[in-house]
């Protein structure tokens, strides 16, 4: 997975351009739907740094979702803790969380592996749903406190975008880092990593712990732009529509998510609104791209723009170089 070329930034750059530009473009009415697709689709970008990176078939990337959105929404709700502490507590407690999480999981591998997450994932799911006293139970929490700057749908979509741009440009550094290579190696081939003196194993438990702390960050702006929480967060069904994210944009992209979580969600919203059918139009799109794209739609796409990008820039030389040469 290449990170850091030029190439794979200005698509970045594009998105991120767009979502600052869009509410001069769009009904403010948009706007939430907007936002959570932002959200969305860093949580999808958190769960590729094991799918893409790693290699490991995460269904379990809820988890850390609900529990940045209900961490927040408990402590500003029952306990009146102020939004950026309860925020601060999500990041420190999700890292030991996400390692005990991680040393289970990573005792199966592969298919039991994903199994293990989604069942890890289930369990929070019916502990959540049955703990009415602190969570609301299926009716979830909803009123979360935040900052009074914070209470508008302009404030939130800006608040969420930018946050996600700094999460981009923060994985980017990392992800092109050595840390980053030896993430892949192990991907590529565990074996060969372990024959050099490397522990495959401690660092498929750092990329987890790394994931699932990106993920929490998201469930934090999810508690803040949906202003609450909800049990199915932790859902399979929620890990099953980031990782259908992932596929459908191409897991080998750092862009992926981003990618799938544009071409799943935006007509997802735009069938909800205008027919009762949503799901069919979200399993049609999930089989076309599977049986045209298997790789995802990403590649195939980036290589389209190279080559077009390539064919203007040889233009002039090429034309050029079929002029007679002077003697």
């Amino acid at each position: 997975m290449s990170h850091l070329s030029m190439g794979r930034q200005v698509p970045l750059l594009v998105v991120a351009a767009g979502l600052l530009l869009a509410p001069a473009v769009l009904s403010e009415a948009v706007l939430p739907e907007l936002t959570r697709l932002v959200v969305l689709i860093g949580a999808a970008m958190s769960l590729n740094i094991l799918v893409g990176t790693t290699g490991l078939i995460s269904m379990g990337q809820g988890i850390f979702l609900g529990f940045g959105a209900y961490v927040v929404a408990i402590a500003t709700i029952r306990y009146g803790v102020s939004y950026w502490t309860a925020g601060l507590l999500c990041l420190v407690v999700v890292i030991p969380l996400a390692m005990l999480i991680g040393l289970t999981s990573l005792r199966a591998r592969h298919l039991f592996f994903a199994l293990l997450t989604m069942a890890i994932g289930q369990v929070a799911f019916v502990a959540v749903a049955l703990s009415y006293s602190l969570t609301g139970g299926d009716d979830g929490l909803v009123g979360v406190v935040v900052p009074a700057w914070l209470e508008g749908d302009l404030a939130q979509h800006f608040f969420a975008t930018g946050v996600a741009i700094a999460v981009c440009i923060g994985l980017l550094g990392l992800l092109g880092s050595p840390f980053g290579m030896m993430l892949r190696a192990v991907r590529d081939n565990s074996a060969r990593v372990a024959s050099l003196g490397g522990n495959p194993k401690v660092f498929e438990l750092v990329a987890f712990t790394l994931a699932g702390t990106v993920g929490t960050i998201f469930g934090v702006l999810y508690a803040a732009t949906e202003g609450g929480a909800d049990p199915h967060l932790f859902s399979w069904t929620t890990s099953a529509t980031l990782l259908i994210m992932v596929a459908l944009g191409g897991r080998s992209l750092f862009a992926g998510p981003i990618i799938g979580g544009v071409l799943l969600e935006i007509p997802r919203a735009y069938a909800q609104v205008h027919t009762s059918h949503a799901d069919l139009v979200v399993g049609a799109i999930v089989i076309v791209c599977a049986v045209m794209f298997p790789e995802g739609i990403g590649p195939p796409l980036y290589s389209a723009l190279r080559k077009t990008w390539a064919r203007r820039r040889a233009g002039p030389r090429d034309a050029n170089s079929h002029l007679p040469v002077e003697k």
